[in-house]
């Protein structure tokens, strides 16, 4: 099938000012050569799109994928405002940003916040390795998660469950902050060390990932399990 190639370009300083569609070729637009005018571009392929001029509705049907510097997101369907540039996207949805991949039944994206929204059956995957090299991962599961990919902070909110190597923690909401590589933990909060067969439990936690160092507080109850 015939796949179609199209690129975003933003014109003014808060938002793209046109949209140009082409088959199998990039639309090479003129303008200034500068980092921030090359940001600025979205690349989208599809077997399929229909534009409706009307409500200014474009939808990529079959092998989307969209590539927004580099993040690089694919799905079976996506249906994008041409004058806001958020999109709603479904079917086998999948976002890779560097070391972070995450699916989900469905996302709405927001193009020039750089925000990403996804819903229902959420998973994420965040490739680390420990101090011998090893493959040392964070997944996460959850009903909700939003994601901004410049600075890859994130919330994750709904039955959130996250685990690593030693490490199994539950709770209501998870926020992450990337630079200083930590988890605030909210509401019902969970954690049982695997290895130890340790559990801590209370309202509030920050899980600071690289240090592997938890801090518990409110109504904190602890258990261990004796030899």
């Amino acid at each position: 099938m015939r796949r179609i190639f199209l690129t975003l370009l933003i014109i003014t300083i808060i938002g793209f000012n046109a949209i140009f569609l082409s088959a199998q070729e990039q639309v090479e637009t003129e303008g200034q050569e500068s980092s921030q005018e090359e940001e600025s571009v979205v690349e989208l392929t599809a077997d399929q799109v229909n534009y409706d001029k009307e409500n200014d509705l474009m939808v990529f049907i079959g092998n989307v994928v969209i590539i927004q510097e580099d993040t690089n997101l694919t799905a079976g369907k996506a249906s994008f405002d041409v004058d806001t540039k958020i999109g709603q996207i479904s079917e086998n949805v999948k976002l890779i940003k560097e070391d972070i991949t995450i699916t989900g039944e469905t996302l709405e994206a927001f193009l020039n916040d750089k925000r990403y929204i996804f819903e229902n059956q959420v998973e994420l995957v965040q490739e680390r390795e420990d101090n011998a090299g090893e493959p040392d991962n964070v997944t996460w599961l959850c009903q909700k998660l939003e994601i901004f990919t410049d600075t890859k902070n994130m919330t994750a909110t709904g039955e959130v469950m996250i685990s690593k190597k030693d490490y199994t923690i539950t709770a209501q909401e998870a926020i992450y902050n990337d630079a200083e590589d930590k988890i605030s933990l909210t509401g019902q909060v969970r954690i049982e060390e695997v290895e130890n067969k340790r559990q801590i439990s209370g309202d509030q936690a920050v899980f600071y990932i690289d240090d592997d160092k938890l801090e518990v507080i409110g109504n904190v109850r602890s258990s261990i399990m004796l030899d």
